[in-house]
């Protein structure tokens, strides 16, 4: 699957042609998307699929601004050290805070007591006093004074920071390096 290149800026602009010959131009790729989205409403056509249709005629115009999003992405992003990943997936989580969803303290707990016998939930490597602090400072800009177990680490498959993951409500993932009895892989 293509995917466009956020930081490669296009020398025609940011644009999609629609099917009735009518240019939707923004400052981004995003901008683009949303117009699409709205002008097909306005227009009474079927929603379609535009991010996807912008990707591929942005393609097809500009092959430079497209990658190839073979999972090599993800892959690269899991080979990074667990501090690295954990400080990506809570500035990711942040910056979709109004998103987020939380369960109650009964299942935070049930979580909680899964993920402290789990061989994944391991400390963050290092002494680096400021990496722990910028944790500390995100988890409770996401969770604010929600239940914090004191057993919880970071989880080495996921690249997650247990006390704030205990506390949402997240899809299950299939991850078969993830133990059994995972509640990542089930809902509790």
């Amino acid at each position: 699957m293509k995917s466009l290149n956020p930081n490669l800026h296009p020398h025609s602009g940011h644009f999609f042609v629609e099917q009735d010959g009518a240019t939707l131009r923004a400052s981004t790729w995003a901008g683009v998307i949303k117009r699409v989205v709205l002008y097909r409403q306005r227009a009474k056509y079927p929603p379609g699929k535009p991010e996807e249709e912008v990707t591929a005629q942005a393609c097809a115009r500009d092959p430079v601004l497209c990658r190839e999003d073979n999972g090599a992405h993800a892959a690269e992003i899991k080979r990074q050290p667990l501090k690295a990943r954990v400080l990506t997936w809570l500035n990711n989580l942040r910056s979709k805070k109004a998103e987020v969803q939380f369960v109650d303290e009964t299942v935070t707990r049930q979580r909680a007591t899964i993920c402290a016998s789990c061989p994944n939930n391991k400390d963050l490597p290092g002494g680096c006093a400021s990496c722990k602090a910028a944790v500390k400072i995100l988890r409770e800009q996401i969770i604010d004074r929600r239940l914090q177990d004191g057993r919880l680490r970071a989880c080495d498959v996921l690249g997650e920071d247990l006390p704030t993951s205990s506390n949402l409500e997240l899809q299950a993932v299939d991850d078969g390096s993830l133990p059994a009895n995972c509640w990542r892989k089930r809902t509790i």
